[in-house]
């Protein structure tokens, strides 16, 4: 999968957006899914299509309350495609 078809994805894009806008913060897969509205295991599902495409990474690793965290940030400052001349449209 390409970059561009990683954040094709509204929920994808939408943690990009959360973790862009606070680049100092990490955040746990239940901080993204609560501020997303989507549930755990869906969460876990986009964060690793975003980790495959090294959008994002795991910064953090630790135990709370008894279960493992991993807390993510960006992993690029912004995001940037350079697509051919022959494929833009003429103006």
């Amino acid at each position: 999968m390409s970059e561009l078809r990683a954040v094709s994805d509204t929920v994808r894009l939408a943690v990009l957006t959360i973790l862009f806008d606070h680049p100092q913060e990490t955040f746990s897969v239940r901080d993204l899914a609560e501020r997303t509205g989507v549930a755990l295991t869906l969460m876990h599902y986009h964060l690793k299509i975003l980790r495959t495409e090294d959008l994002v990474g795991v910064v953090v690793r630790r135990t709370a309350q008894g279960r493992r965290e991993r807390r993510y940030q960006t992993s690029c400052a912004a995001l940037r495609w350079d697509f051919p001349a022959a494929d833009r449209p003429a103006t």
